[in-house]
């Protein structure tokens, strides 16, 4: 019957071009469409790397050394390339360390899902979060933060980046402490003032590297986080 309707000049479904709506179709869209994933797929691998290669020279370099030169070869990329994505060193420093936070929040909310309702949530919620002011997040973000005092265009770019990753930021404390504790009449000024205190120890950590004296710190903060979100005198 195929054959038959092929030799009478009817469209064969084998090897004929389609009828309809679909004969609007360009022949080669797929393939155009194949070649376009595959484009943004190269174009966010290059945006990864640039990222990384930032961070990597903010803590091993500092930001005074940190050029766009350094991080385009330490990245492997074209200088088309790293100004195609960035048309501005702030620009890039700044989306460097909130691809690191974002990265650190989907962390967060993985070790969250584990966590029981105990006794302990709070001091398991906290130790984690001390732990984001360990590594080469908050030391890539003390390098912005310093140089952003006399530098208004990153001062500028590093508050817009901080008040558009509060809101879902909020959300990630709020799964890490759980509903009970979330839900507590003062816990946004219980956590307030937790990060105020972590960014304090951690920078005085940069010239005094007790740990026991910082790990007792903290567990004493644990326990008067219960009083804080209760509204407890202490």
């Amino acid at each position: 019957m195929l054959a038959a309707a092929g030799a009478r000049g009817m469209p064969s479904i084998v090897t004929d071009r389609p009828v309809g709506l679909l004969a609007a179709v360009p022949a080669n869209i797929f393939n155009r469409v194949s070649a376009r994933r595959t484009q943004e797929e190269r174009s966010a691998e290059t945006r990864l790397r640039l990222l990384d290669a930032c961070v990597d020279c903010l803590v091993e370099l500092g930001y005074s050394n940190t050029t766009t030169s350094a991080i385009q070869e330490r990245a492997g990329v074209s200088r088309g390339a790293l100004m195609h994505h960035y048309a501005s060193k702030a620009d890039l420093m700044v989306d460097s360390v909130r691809h690191l936070t974002e990265q650190r929040g989907q962390n967060l909310r993985r070790i969250a899902d584990g966590l029981s309702e105990d006794d302990d949530r709070v001091a398991q919620a906290i130790g984690l979060l001390w732990e984001s002011f360990q590594g080469r997040l908050f030391t890539a973000t003390v390098e912005l933060w310093v140089a952003s005092r006399t530098d208004p265009e990153l001062r500028e770019a590093l508050a817009a980046s901080e008040r558009e990753l509060r809101k879902p930021m909020s959300g990630v404390l709020a799964t890490l402490f759980g509903p009970r504790v979330a839900g507590a009449p003062r816990f946004e000024t219980a956590i307030e003032l937790t990060l105020q205190f972590m960014r304090g120890a951690a920078f005085t950590a940069i010239l005094r590297t007790d740990e026991s004296r910082q790990q007792s710190a903290v567990e004493t903060w644990a326990e008067l986080f219960e009083s804080l979100i209760d509204g407890e005198q202490t």
